[in-house]
């Protein structure tokens, strides 16, 4: 699909990140003009410390940037799937899951985090402090997270390593070259010593009493017969392996004596090597869902509720326990329902004004429609999705003051994995910018998706949401480059679910049917907070949170079906899109509040989004000290009269 991209809009020069950084270092500045100093993070008065001197901070400087590449470093090292992502070639094997890789990790990790703390965060200038708090949280989450590896389920109806391996070489295995195939193939060999190492962890799990609910199998075996179906397992159609591999090797128009060989060496790694590994992985399986529990929430698990707190603290980037998330999200549930009552009259509704949600949910889907599954229907709905993007792309120099020039692209889920896929994702673009950053689109789920909802999901994944925050992060060159490999969802997902509201701004939503469904998206996330929390907390069954769904959301029961079975299988992620929203609009309120008529909204925006993926209690105050230098900017200028700053009014039909 052709990509949108941001022509319009001044490229800084790019720098991507290298395997060797040494360099990296000497460009760490201040990132946002018109900071205003600040007083350290952990200013004390009563202090017995000694003062900070010119060669202590000199030391910390160079001391401190060691430790970043040390870790970036050791990521991408010890990842061959994380180089194939950031674009690097010449990969050829996976990653190491063995248990004693993982206790590898753990030395280094706790190694690293005794040498960050021997360094006084105020002897760091900005913005090494905020990177120091960063990296310092990363490895603190991550050790405390040690004792519950096996907890995170190894597969689920989400996915797995028996998804993962081919998601890899289809989308993240980039070839130009015969050495590149042969990587490929190097790479098909060693899926069975990958899949020996995780069948090991799979059984350690079971060991401890970590099996996958009963409603993961079917998916999960289903996901694993698709992958080994077709050319050359079977006679009927082709694998997606085989078809990708193909594609590619005709793309370098070799001779046919070599493109013979090669085509050849890969069709014996498939049935030779790869074949019985997915079959013997079938097996272990089919073995462990004769053990699968009915139903398993996090709470179940010994030690299950300090396991979900810091799964919750991880997600949220707050200290607040499930209670009170389960609390904000009654609330939140309720303002976005009083919101779509008043919209409710303009969409047709004409029953009482205080009848049950439910009854009103009813009356409004009936007045939405869905895109037809058929080939001509999904031509139709992805015409209108690159419509959309191509329109808002254009707006957004107006509500930015820096954009990304990286592209972003439509495409259809591939057929090996749309059972295991939501409605709709993103995955983002390679290092080096060759491959852009993509948002997904599953074709088996467009029925389920009425028309009312389109725009807004396109502006969470792609733009202004997903892509933009995660190419504006990419391009920045002044960040070090661990920041670019490190996720924070309460960031980038607030961050996304900021952009769907954001949009009504840029007069993006053009009847009052895609008002309601931006209200109705937002709900959805609300919602989140209360099933969460309520199914891994609280004791609830899956009945009584299937019946809160219905009864509080236009959602189908076979949606809310599989909303469930997402929160049992990954505990706690689903309140980061609420609570990182949240954060986002106090910290802008209270920008508007302290700047008044100096408030930039383009400015602020471009702000937020400099520092890329970062902790909440992090972007706070990152986003203090922009204001600060904005009002000490805006007072040092003479009086002068109030100006309309406003952008130029949008297309007709801003609601």
């Amino acid at each position: 699909m052709p990509a949108a991209s941001f022509s319009s809009t001044a490229r800084r020069g790019r720098r991507y990140p290298a395997v060797t950084v040494s360099t990296l270092f000497s460009l760490l500045f201040v990132l946002l003009s018109g900071c205003a100093a600040l007083a350290p993070v952990n200013d004390d008065s009563t202090s017995t410390e000694p003062p900070v001197t010119q060669e202590e901070k000199e030391q910390s400087a160079t001391t401190v940037a060691a430790l970043f590449e040390e870790f970036y470093q050791s990521e991408i090292d010890g990842s061959p799937v994380l180089r194939s992502r950031l674009g690097y070639s010449g990969q050829f094997e996976w990653d190491d899951i063995s248990a004693e890789a993982q206790e590898e990790r753990t030395q280094r990790y706790q190694s690293l985090r005794s040498r960050l703390k021997a360094i006084r965060e105020e002897a760091l200038d900005y913005p090494q402090r905020w990177s120091y708090r960063i990296l310092l949280n990363e490895l603190e989450q991550r050790l405390l997270m040690v004792p519950f590896h096996s907890y995170d389920y190894a597969y689920s109806q989400l996915g797995g390593w028996h998804t993962e391996v081919v998601n890899v070489l289809v989308n993240n295995h980039p070839v130009s070259s015969i050495p590149d195939l042969h990587d490929y193939i190097s790479r098909l060999k060693a899926i069975p010593g990958l899949f020996k190492r995780w069948e090991e962890n799979i059984r350690a799990a079971a060991a401890d009493g970590i099996i996958p609910p009963a409603f993961v199998y079917p998916a999960v075996k289903s996901s694993i017969r698709n992958i080994i179906s077709g050319a050359p397992f079977t006679d009927s159609g082709e694998s997606p392996l085989w078809r990708d591999f193909n594609n590619k090797l005709d793309q370098l128009n070799l001779y046919p004596a070599n493109h013979e060989l090669l085509q050849r060496k890969a069709r014996s790694a498939l049935l030779n090597q790869v074949g019985p590994a997915y079959r013997q992985l079938l097996a272990v399986i089919e073995e462990q869902e004769k053990q699968a529990p009915a139903h398993m929430a996090a709470s179940d698990h010994a030690e299950g509720m300090r396991y979900y707190q810091l799964l919750l603290g991880q997600y949220s980037n707050s200290h607040l326990d499930a209670e009170t998330l389960y609390q904000l999200g009654l609330t939140e549930v309720s303002r976005i329902q009083q919101q779509i009552r008043v919209l409710a009259p303009a969409l047709g509704y004409t029953g009482p004004a205080d009848a049950p949600m439910q009854s009103v949910f009813a009356a409004l889907n009936k007045t939405d429609s869905h895109y037809p599954d058929t080939p001509q229907g999904r031509d139709e709905f992805i015409g209108f999705q690159k419509k959309r993007l191509h329109e808002i792309a254009a707006r957004l120099p107006y509500y930015f003051t820096d954009l990304p020039a990286t592209p972003v692209a439509i495409q259809l889920v591939e057929d090996y994995r749309a059972i295991n896929s939501p409605i709709a994702f993103y995955e983002a673009p390679s290092a080096d910018g060759q491959r852009p950053g993509i948002y997904y689109i599953n074709p088996q789920r467009i029925k389920d998706l009425p028309r009312s909802r389109l725009p807004a999901l396109l502006y969470h994944e792609a733009l202004p949401g997903h892509h933009l925050q995660v190419a504006t992060a990419q391009e920045n060159d002044r960040l070090p480059d661990f920041r670019r490999i490190l996720h924070y969802p309460a960031f980038s997902e607030g961050w996304a679910l900021y952009a769907e509201k954001l949009a009504a701004d840029i007069g993006a939503y053009k009847t009052p049917q895609e008002r309601y469904g931006q209200l109705v998206m937002e709900l959805w996330r609300a919602v989140r907070l209360v099933l969460d929390t309520g199914l891994n907390a609280k004791g609830w069954s899956r009945e009584q949170a299937l019946q809160y769904r219905l009864a509080n959301t236009p959602f189908s029961r076979a949606d809310s079906e599989a909303a469930i079975n997402r929160y049992l299988v990954m505990p706690g992620q689903a309140v980061a899109y609420k609570m990182g929203e949240l954060k986002i609009e106090k910290i802008r309120q209270r920008a508007e509040d302290e700047l008044g008529r100096n408030f930039d909204p383009a400015a602020f925006h471009s702000a937020l989004l400099a520092n890329g993926a970062v902790p909440l209690d992090v972007l706070e105050d990152v986003m203090q000290q922009w204001a600060d230098g904005q009002a000490k900017t805006a007072t040092s200028r003479p009086d002068e009269p109030e100006a309309n700053t406003a952008a130029p009014a949008p297309a007709a039909g801003n609601q």
